[in-house]
């Protein structure tokens, strides 16, 4: 985080500020092309990315820009909002400096070339145009032409669609190619972590920058720096007769300053203790409590996340198990970047609002839903839900028919683990409480009829769902069903399904037996959704069913028997 004192926008006058050493470096520095990899709470997009945008649009005004996101959801709820909450914090404010999804007032000066739509875009005071696009719907962006490019949580853009807009980078040499930012690329991110399917393209980017290219920037930077420091010295003590002989040399290091950053690149990896000052030691100690070892060593750390191939439980699942595209194109139009979004089954692509929903659903004090539908030869998992104690199955059961309060044949078909109905310890009846709770609401029925699948079946064992996964991810047995998982729809159930470990224990007469490692089911509640084993024993009750299950039996394909009643 950095705080700023404002002395003046123009160009020739200073200001000061605090901020961490990195974002210190990164404003001296100033590269063409900026890929950041920083722990949580370094501010990556509120601070770092706002800063930069701030002083690339002042350094190339009236010049086309534009941000990428993995989905329209994601920078629609998340990285826009953030993005404008940094330059509202830095002094920009809506209406003044900027405006969103509309046609600029007549006082801003217009873009290089004519703009055909405002939706999803922002205008700035001096002309420049921020066009915002996702890679879930890159046909909008990839005939555009754009001076600069940013990318927030670069680790889920996959390279293979970001690469195929950096032609798009491109356009009115004659204006803007006197900016060491001009075809330039702001990217920022967490560290990836490719077992959760993360896209690790920013890390290779090291290799392309010029060390002592970057100590030579940060070096007339400093000088730059000093030059400043004593220019503001002299302002306030009125001092304007060295001011004027500090100008001078200030425009003399900033043509060198110039000079010496073309095409540069720049690639930084810090953990979080960058921010240690502002942070304070009780934010690292709490946030190891509540991520436990592995997880601070990633979120906050940055250090590589690296779970071998034999050691996953779901061992043949792959990147051809999810989909990418099942939003349907332009749905999201019709919001604008400071709506609240309303998510609903209308958006999806690949569902049949006339056929039933099945679901799979694991109890606790974290609940989880998967969603699906068998369609033809593929079983497709379309949705996630879930709720984190002191939600129960009210909010549960809200959440599940706001988002599928469109569809046209109220049906869900429930699977669930058997002690959904009768809970030992509680005597709680969860399955039939998420009935009742889907089916009516304040005493009124919903519309909704929900089938309960998993009355009285028998104990579906760890080694059972191991062996079932295996074969149906492998995708040889022509008489299963091909699995298909929405992988923005289902963010936390692919983490969970990535990341979940095989555990194989020894009993005293020497057999091995294989199970799944539920350690991190004691995270803190907040850090189940995405780190934990949960979703994964959703998405177990979803798929482990008799339909299924009689097909890997007759051919011999696995040990294991299913049990007698299911689903």
């Amino acid at each position: 985080m950095s705080r700023r004192t404002h002395v003046s926008l123009n160009t020739n006058d200073v200001e000061a500020r605090f901020a961490s050493w990195i974002k210190m470096v990164i404003d001296l520095t100033a590269p063409k092309d900026l890929y950041f990899v920083g722990g949580r709470a370094t501010a990556k997009t509120s601070d770092i990315i706002a800063e930069r945008s701030m002083v690339i649009s002042r350094d190339m005004p009236r010049s086309m820009q534009v941000i990428v996101s993995d989905t329209y959801q994601n920078a629609l709820k998340n990285i826009i909002p953030t993005l404008l909450e940094g330059w509202n914090r830095k002094g920009w404010k809506n209406g003044v400096h900027y405006v969103t999804d509309t046609r600029p007032p007549n006082h801003f000066k217009l873009p290089y070339k004519p703009i055909e739509s405002y939706k999803h875009t922002i205008s700035i005071y001096n002309g420049c145009f921020f066009n915002m696009g996702s890679l879930d719907q890159p046909s909008g962006l990839a005939g555009g032409s754009y001076q600069h490019m940013y990318g927030d949580e670069s680790r889920v853009l996959k390279f293979d669609k970001l690469k195929k807009l950096t032609p798009a980078l491109r356009g009115e040499y004659v204006q803007f190619g006197h900016s060491v930012f001009y075809r330039g690329k702001t990217f920022t991110t967490d560290i990836p972590n490719i077992l959760d399917g993360d896209d690790d393209w920013i890390l290779q980017n090291e290799k392309n920058m010029n060390k002592e290219q970057v100590e030579l920037a940060l070096q007339v930077g400093l000088v730059l720096n000093d030059i400043r420091r004593e220019i503001l010295s002299c302002k306030q003590v009125g001092d304007f007769a060295k001011i004027d002989k500090l100008k001078k040399q200030l425009v003399k290091w900033q043509q060198h300053w110039v000079r010496v950053r073309k095409d540069l690149t720049f690639f930084y990896m810090v953990s979080s203790f960058v921010n240690v000052d502002i942070l304070t030691e009780g934010y690292f100690s709490d946030s190891l409590k509540a991520l436990g070892v592995e997880e601070f060593k990633s979120a906050i750390l940055s250090l590589k996340v690296n779970i071998k191939k034999g050691e996953k439980f779901y061992i043949n699942l792959g990147d051809h198990h999810f989909f990418d595209d099942g939003v349907i194109p332009g749905y999201y139009d019709k919001f604008l970047l400071t709506d609240e979004i309303e998510e609903t089954s209308l958006a999806l692509k690949y569902i049949d609002h006339n056929a039933e929903i099945d679901a799979g659903m694991d109890f606790g004090d974290m609940s989880s839903m998967v969603l699906g539908q068998l369609r033809g030869n593929y079983i497709y998992i379309l949705k996630e839900l879930h709720t984190l104690a002191p939600e129960n199955e009210v909010q549960m059961a809200q959440k599940f028919r706001n988002f599928f309060k469109h569809h046209k044949r109220k049906v869900l078909n429930l699977y669930y683990d058997r002690s959904g109905n009768q809970n030992s310890q509680t005597k709680r009846d969860w399955a039939n409480d998420v009935k009742n709770a889907i089916e009516y609401s304040f005493g009124n029925a919903t519309g909704w009829t929900v089938n309960l699948m998993s009355l009285n079946q028998g104990t579906i064992y760890q080694e059972q769902e191991y062996n079932f996964c295996k074969t149906l991810m492998l995708g040889t047995n022509t008489e299963l069903p091909k699995l298909l998982i929405d992988k923005f729809q289902c963010k936390h159930l692919k983490s969970s399904l990535e990341l979940t470990k095989i555990k194989v224990k020894t009993d005293r007469n020497g057999t091995r037996t294989i199970h799944k490692d539920k350690s991190s089911e004691s995270l803190a509640l907040h850090l189940r959704p995405m780190y934990s084993t949960n979703y994964s024993d959703a998405f177990k009750y979803f798929i482990y069913r008799k339909a299924f299950t009689q097909h890997t039996k007759s051919n011999g394909v696995s040990t294991f028997t299913t049990p007698s009643v299911i689903g």
